[in-house]
């Protein structure tokens, strides 16, 4: 399987997904030294909830590393956290779901497990660039909203 660099299996998957409402302003060799700071919101309403969005939400927490390298038969990727489009601050709103009140998780579900294995192999990667949008014909996020139950389908059409 893929090497895990001391994250857990949950939080290395979800490293080059695709992003919702949001996009990393910086390539190339840059943006490997200085991580996965410039960032943008690419529409106006929160992933979540449809109130306007005022942050973007690092999917995996930058904590927990700007920059994860999947290794892979075919070759090595420098992959970023996949970015939501969100409404508040990290202690408001949708952006505080996922910080402080941790109320909202993210997560990433392939529609087959062939396609995971195409992922961990490095297969998808050599055919698409980390976040694009054609890895929704995949796959889709899911985002669970704790409190209520209620779980949101994401799925771009590309």
């Amino acid at each position: 399987m893929i090497e895990l660099h001391g994250l857990s299996y949950e939080k290395a998957i979800l490293y080059g997904m695709p992003h919702i409402g949001a996009r990393y302003t910086h390539n190339g060799q840059k943006w490997k030294k200085n991580g996965a700071r410039k960032y943008e919101r690419t529409q106006e309403w929160c992933a979540i909830c449809g109130k306007p969005s005022k942050n973007c939400h690092h999917v995996v927490p930058i904590s927990n590393g700007a920059v994860f390298e999947l290794c892979t038969p075919n070759g090595n990727f420098p992959l970023r956290s996949p970015l939501f489009a969100v409404c508040g601050s990290g202690t408001t709103g949708c952006h505080n779901g996922f910080h402080g009140g941790a109320w909202l998780k993210a997560r990433w579900l392939w529609d087959l497990p062939e396609y995971e294995e195409a992922w961990c192999n490095g297969e998808l990667l050599a055919r698409f660039a980390p976040h694009h949008p054609a890895l929704y014909c995949y796959g889709q996020w899911e985002i669970e909203n704790t409190k209520t139950g209620l779980v949101i389908a994401h799925r771009e059409r590309y």
